[in-house]
Parts: C-alpha cells; sequence; structure tokens
C-alpha cells in the first residue's frame, strides 16, 4: 500500500498538465498523509462493531457491550505501535 501511495504521488507531482492548469510548483508533505480502514467485527457471541485504525488512533464503535472495547484495548495493549 505504501508503495502505491508513492508512485500515485509522484505520477501526480510530475504530471505536467496539472502542473500547468494549477500553476505554482507541485510538492508533498509526507508529515499530512493519512491512512484509515474500518473493519467491521463480529464476535462469538453474535454482536458486531466497528474498529476503524487511522495513522494516530483506534476507534472503537457500534458496540452494545463494554465487553468488546475492553477486548480490543486489551489486544491493542500488545501492540508496540498501539501501546
Amino acid at each position: 500500500m505504501e508503495h502505491d501511495l508513492r508512485i500515485y504521488i509522484s505520477t501526480i507531482l510530475a504530471n505536467t498538465a496539472i502542473s500547468s492548469a494549477m500553476g505554482g510548483t507541485a510538492s508533498h508533505d509526507s508529515s499530512e498523509n493519512s491512512y484509515s480502514v474500518t473493519l467491521k467485527c463480529h464476535t462469538a457471541s453474535g454482536e458486531f462493531c466497528n474498529v476503524a485504525f487511522k495513522r494516530d488512533k483506534v476507534t472503537v464503535s457500534s458496540y452494545e457491550s463494554d465487553t468488546i472495547l475492553t477486548t480490543i484495548e486489551t489486544w491493542a495493549d500488545t501492540v508496540s505501535g498501539l501501546a
């Protein structure tokens, strides 16, 4: 995914038609990149919840039982990038 994003960015930055139409000098600030994915999860007990991962946080929504939230928090604490 990261590799594909770099290809798309470099293609857009090198596109002379876009540069001419927009004017100025094309640039890319990678510190402003954002990534996200939302998973719809289904528990063994039949509940559903949504877990959204972004560059700087994980959000849990649409859950009924606090057990789901506790389970996800416990798991996230074991992942070095999320803890």
